[in-house]
């Protein structure tokens, strides 16, 4: 995006109104008005445009005679830079497309001007009906989608409106006037093929819920991304090349997030919240020689916690001195250099199926222990809890807007990610 500073008219009197001064007098305005539209807010359709199946129009040539036309209800939108779009009467369109397999047409508004019938001085704001191949652009409105196929004569309302079958519209993805998000967390897996990408999905999709000021969405580049999700074991494997990118893509603001497995951990945690329980529920009893004996356990099993949780992160020890990182002043666990605050206050860490997840970090490089991306929404776990699956996403709404904001801050202080000079093939 390039900047320029907005320029008005400077009036004095007795100044000679041209139309060179006209224009600048309102262009100022307008400018004024894209620029806030275009920074706080989302284009999309206000209140109408109702969509369906028309009849064929009398007068319609023989070519377009076939029941593809739809028609528009009046209604109003806003586009991307503030412009509104008014229809103030119904509006035909014959979708015309001649496919050779099938596509996804769409149908669009789009912003115009057109010197006004009536009187010639006048510019009239208008619309134009468009139908593409490709999705909606920035300055443009989706009314309707439809799945089609070479051999459509004909277009259908759907027989189920979540649902719609081939050559029926589908309206399941016109967008409405909303906020925008003022920040976008990029993520980009490690492998191309990896299954997290639908479990980032499912998290995005969340996000209007859980947190309207962001959105997520999935970077090709994995270097122009804010966070980079692999495996233990990928990481664990990296070779000389692909260890000094990403210790550059540190460097530089972004953020590693390792996710692994470990049964024997996870049954320690699982030992350990049991322990703090017993221990809180003793508190009010005269146990104490119970109590005594439950803390000294619990300080057993979080020493066993410690010794597997340093094994696990060897490799990014190794990694942290490897590539000269600044080594951390706090512990890997300690909750205060955490994202376990915003937007989202975490007391303790999420359970899935019962074992607790746990979650270190080192600057940049984040590990968390256990498939808290799985408990997002997707794939085989869906018989999870409605509290653990939210409780899950909470978290990684906090992870998501942690590698947002450690980015945007390096980005301000002028340290830009940067594409490292060579690819790297990934580990798979």
């Amino acid at each position: 995006m390039t900047f320029s500073p907005l320029q008005r008219l400077q009036v004095n009197d007795g100044m000679l109104i041209t139309a060179d001064h006209w224009q600048i007098a309102h262009s100022y305005h307008r400018q004024r008005q894209t620029i806030h539209y275009e920074s706080a807010h989302q284009g999309g359709i206000v209140s109408g445009l109702g969509i369906n199946v028309g009849s064929v129009p009398e007068g319609a040539p023989s070519k377009y005679r076939q029941p593809r036309w739809l028609t528009i209800q009046p209604g109003l939108a806003i586009d991307a830079k503030g412009n509104p779009i008014v229809v103030a009467n119904a509006e035909s369109c014959y979708l015309s497309a001649q496919l050779s397999k099938a596509a996804t047409i769409y149908v669009v508004l789009r912003h115009s001007e057109r010197t006004s019938q009536v009187n010639a001085d006048v510019v009239q704001e208008a619309f134009q009906i468009l139908e593409k191949d490709v999705p909606a652009a920035d300055n443009e409105i989706e009314l309707c989608r439809v799945q089609m196929t070479p051999e459509a004569t004909a277009i259908t309302v759907p027989e189920n409106v979540f649902s719609p079958g081939i050559n029926q519209l589908d309206l399941r993805y016109r967008q409405t006037v909303q906020a925008r998000p003022q920040m976008v967390a990029r993520v980009a897996p490690w492998t191309a093929n990896s299954d997290v990408v639908n479990c980032y999905g499912q998290l995005f999709n969340a996000l209007p819920a859980l947190h309207s000021g962001m959105k997520g969405e999935i970077v090709a580049d994995r270097f122009q991304s804010d966070l980079i999700h692999l495996r233990h074991q990928s990481f664990s494997r990296l070779d000389k090349r692909a260890k000094q990118n990403l210790a550059a893509y540190v460097k530089k603001g972004g953020v590693v997030l390792v996710e692994a497995e470990n049964a024997k951990l996870s049954e320690l945690y699982q030992v350990e919240a049991e322990l703090k329980r017993a221990i809180a529920l003793s508190r009010n009893q005269s146990t104490s020689a119970l109590q005594g004996s439950a803390k000294q356990e619990l300080t057993e099993i979080q020493a066993c916690i410690k010794t597997a949780v340093d094994r696990l992160a060897t490799p990014f020890h190794r990694f942290i001195e490897s590539q000269g990182l600044p080594m951390p002043t706090t512990s890997s666990d300690d909750k205060s250099a955490l994202p376990l605050s915003e937007p989202f206050q975490f007391g303790h860490l999420p359970t899935i199926h019962q074992y607790p997840i746990g979650l270190y970090g080192w600057g940049g490089l984040l590990l968390v222990v256990g498939r808290v991306s799985a408990a997002w929404g997707c794939g085989p776990w869906l018989d999870l809890p409605r509290d653990e699956i939210r409780c899950a996403q909470e978290l990684g709404v906090n992870l998501l807007q942690f590698a947002a904001r450690r980015h945007q801050l390096h980005q301000w202080l002028g340290t830009k990610l940067a594409a490292p000079s060579t690819a790297t093939t990934p580990v798979l």
